[in-house]
């Protein structure tokens, strides 16, 4: 097959999938390399593509759904036609598309709403060619700049292109990406990949490919960590190649579509609801913070080259303790680390460590000569309501007047706030007092 550059775009009820397809061809110096692969969930109407232009062919089946070849080009356009209804996920449709993989030396994989650049095939093969000085295995990823179009129908373009950063973590302890400007004139070493723009090798998609069981939340940190353990380096580049749609609020989302409502009616087989709790219980297996499921038969696991923890160094993420370095948060949203001497120094580096001596009558805001309470119950919280420390004392404990609450939180949920909840024994409980946790020395402080 003559055909050198495989491209991967999954399209859920995507209007904006053929302006897309479009755009890559008229822009690409070579389109007649191209082997488009789509995983098109939609109604599946094929008078809508004929309209377009486009000859649909049947060629084969995969998954138990109809593939097309789509005539009307000097691209290979293969389409695998998935009514929505029968939707699985992000995961699911671009693994689907993954398949149809043919040995193709490079390999693109995009959103269905993007936008490009003139030669933009060309410059990316010539940039990653470049910095395969740099890694063996480079791989070029991150934010496009944004595109949106007016009533009017024009065409805005924006200009800022995004490196991946660390964002936060979830309640469920699960670590959450987001852009940073790239300010930058040359390709900027990153560890976090952006799901909707890869560029890299062919070989990708069989050594790390899509993971099917992922449904939709971790795709973008599980991908980045399963890159990293096949050898995949990541750069950001601050060249405007292509552009992305970010906000589409008028798109049909597949949570909409998928709610428990459709399900209870018989319009779906699993809400998706159902499917993303199970997809992140494999999120939470590929970091390591549950055992695999033997059931989970078609996940992608991790790769010979390198380790999790190895990666944990790099990013500076420590996902069992839900830490991150203080570099990788405002104002720096740094992501790409020196590893540490050894497990020790690791293991400090996210511990940040508190002791403050409190001077109790001003804590609780009482004259010296009120009397002390039967007992006092202290919970120390971060700012977002994580608590850090819970303490009892008694009033035997209380008698000299101040007390010292010391411990370590890791440095992206440091102290943020006290609260005092005093008990009586003759009148029970008073109010409950909330105090700043300052880094200097407040009031309440012996100093």
């Amino acid at each position: 097959m003559d055909k050198t550059l495989f491209i991967n775009i999954a399209s859920y009820r995507d209007h904006e999938l053929w302006s897309t397809v479009e755009s890559l061809l008229a822009t690409a110096s070579a389109p007649d390399k191209l082997h488009i692969a789509i995983c098109w969930q939609d109604d599946n109407d094929l008078s809508a593509i004929q309209q377009k232009g486009w000859v649909p062919v049947p060629v084969s089946s995969l998954a138990g759904f109809p593939v097309y070849r789509l005539d009307g080009s000097a691209a290979l356009i293969e389409l695998i036609a998935l009514p929505y209804q029968h939707a699985q996920g992000v995961g699911f449709a671009r693994a689907l598309c993954d398949q149809l993989y043919r040995d193709e030396q490079w390999f693109l994989q995009i959103d269905a709403h993007s936008l490009f650049a003139k030669d933009w095939d060309a410059r990316l093969i010539n940039t990653l060619t470049g910095l395969s000085q740099q890694s063996a295995k480079p791989l070029i990823s991150g934010y496009p700049p944004s595109y949106h179009v007016t009533e009017a129908g024009e065409i805005h373009y924006g200009q800022d292109v995004g490196r991946v950063t660390f964002n936060r973590f979830t309640a469920e302890k699960l670590p959450t990406l987001t852009s940073q400007k790239l300010c930058a004139s040359q390709p900027v070493k990153g560890s976090f990949v952006a799901a909707g723009f890869i560029f890299t090798q062919g070989a990708f998609v069989k050594e790390v490919g899509n993971d099917p069981t992922l449904f939709f939340e971790g795709e973008e940190i599980t991908l980045s960590l399963r890159a990293y353990s096949w050898g995949y380096d990541v750069f950001h580049i601050p060249d405007r190649l292509l552009w992305h749609h970010y906000t589409r609020p008028t798109s049909p989302k597949i949570w909409e579509d998928h709610s428990l409502g459709a399900q209870e009616r018989g319009e779906i087989s699993v809400c998706w609801l159902q499917r993303e709790a199970q997809s992140q219980r494999r999120v939470k297996a590929l970091l390591g913070l549950v055992p695999p499921s033997p059931t989970d038969k078609a996940a992608k696991a991790l790769g010979p080259t390198r380790t999790r923890r190895q990666f944990e160094y790099q990013c500076g993420l420590n996902f069992s303790l839900a830490s991150c370095y203080a570099e990788c948060l405002a104002p720096s949203f740094d992501c790409d680390f020196l590893p540490p001497r050894d497990e020790e120094e690791w293991v400090n580096w996210h511990r940040h460590y508190y002791s403050k001596p409190l001077n109790l009558g001003a804590l609780l805001g009482m004259p010296a000569a009120h009397v002390l309470p039967d007992k006092l119950i202290l919970h120390l919280y971060a700012q977002n309501n994580t608590r850090l420390a819970y303490r009892e004392f008694t009033r035997a404990q209380l008698g000299a007047t101040h007390i010292e609450v010391s411990g370590w939180s890791t440095p992206n949920c440091p102290p943020a706030f006290l609260r005092l909840a005093s008990w009586w024994q003759d009148s029970g409980w008073g109010n409950v007092i909330q105090q700043p946790w300052s880094e200097d020395e407040g009031p309440y402080c012996l100093l």
